[in-house]
């Protein structure tokens, strides 16, 4: 008590509290106070005792609980990191098949709707497109192989016949003749190649002008004018004359004998050949439209492609490599090109290249 008097008189105030611990405890007292009008003074009291007590018990609590949930904790975030890293474990493993050469390798796709799934989705979208151009590029190379190693087998032939017998001046002078169209034949192959990359990285300046497509038409129709007499295919001229657009008139010119010689090559005797420009205001369209034995559907899109050969026999003689070249240099003025087959009663194919006035 003398202890409560001391700690009550040192607080003066009309509200007081303190705290004060108890004579044979351990536990504290809180005390509140107020003096009232005359002068006395009401102290209230309260131990805290069972606070502690309590306070002791949620502690033991804590301490039970944070065990279990610990051990849950673990568990949980273990399960969902093999869960999450699962697709990770997928793509590192098909890689690493991909990576001893088994392109046809795929991962596998779950149910789920997550950026990990759609990962896995493009991936193999990236597969796909590599294993097409690996085994595009594989039957390319069988392709160029075959056809470079035809000039080349008559050119040694030749060479070594020229060379192994002896024969008068004539016979060599046909012998170095033969070896110059074949060496020809090889080198404008290999030009036409290097053309193509040009256009296609556009690392060759254009030399653009104003040029009427319909004069372009003309100057390759008087080219290919007894070929097309010699087949007996007719051919129909559909040319406006104020088809002008700002072209390089050299490759454009070259784009054109390419749908030409193309549509002589695949055109019966007998047929028909149509080909026609059409102008519009911003635009000039070139169609050529034959009545051959058409393209498959499959085939459009790979018919683009350099050294692809729409005729698997390889009946008809060609580098593979025309249809590539239209596309490239029509893509580097800022034009399209595409193919529609068949035409008419399941037979035909027809090209249009639109190129823009002011590419």
């Amino acid at each position: 008590m003398e202890k409560l008097k001391e700690e009550m008189n040192r607080h003066r105030g009309q509200l007081f509290e303190f705290a004060m611990r108890e004579m044979h405890g351990g536990d504290t007292i809180i005390i509140l106070g107020s003096t009232l009008k005359d002068g006395s003074r009401l102290v209230v009291g309260k131990s805290t005792e069972s606070l502690s007590l309590q306070l002791r018990n949620l502690q033991k609590i804590f301490w039970w609980l944070l065990l279990p949930v610990a051990l849950i904790g673990f568990l949980g975030g273990l399960f969902l990191s093999n869960r999450t890293l699962s697709p990770v474990r997928e793509l590192i493993t098909s890689m690493k098949k991909i990576e001893g050469g088994s392109l046809s390798t795929r991962v596998p796709i779950g149910g789920s709707d997550d950026e990990l799934e759609e990962l896995k989705v493009l991936f193999n979208k990236m597969l796909d497109k590599i294993e097409g151009l690996v085994n595009g590029l594989k039957e390319a190379f069988d392709h160029l192989a075959h056809d470079i190693r035809t000039p080349v087998t008559r050119l040694r032939g030749r060479a070594e016949l020229a060379l192994t017998s002896e024969g008068d001046v004539e016979s060599y002078r046909e012998a170095l003749q033969s070896c110059f169209e074949n060496s020809d034949k090889i080198l404008n192959f290999l030009q036409v190649l290097t053309d193509i990359t040009e256009a296609e990285n556009r690392s060759k300046k254009l030399k653009i002008e104003k040029k009427f497509i319909s004069d372009l038409v003309k100057e390759i129709m008087s080219l290919y004018e007894m070929a097309f007499e010699e087949k007996d295919i007719r051919v129909v001229q559909k040319l406006d004359n104020h088809d002008w657009a700002m072209v390089d008139a050299k490759l454009i010119s070259r784009v054109i004998a390419n749908l030409l010689d193309n549509a002589h090559k695949y055109t019966p005797p007998g047929g028909e050949v149509t080909i026609e420009t059409i102008n519009q205001t911003e635009n000039v369209i070139i169609r050529v439209t034959d009545s051959g034995p058409g393209i498959s559907a499959d085939e459009h899109g790979m018919i683009w492609q350099k050294l692809y050969r729409s005729d698997k026999s390889r009946s008809e003689y060609g580098m593979g490599l025309g249809l590539t070249f239209v596309k490239a240099v029509v893509e580097a003025h800022d034009g399209k090109v595409s193919v529609r087959s068949p035409v008419k009663d399941g037979r035909g194919t027809e090209f249009e290249v639109l190129l823009q006035k002011m590419s």
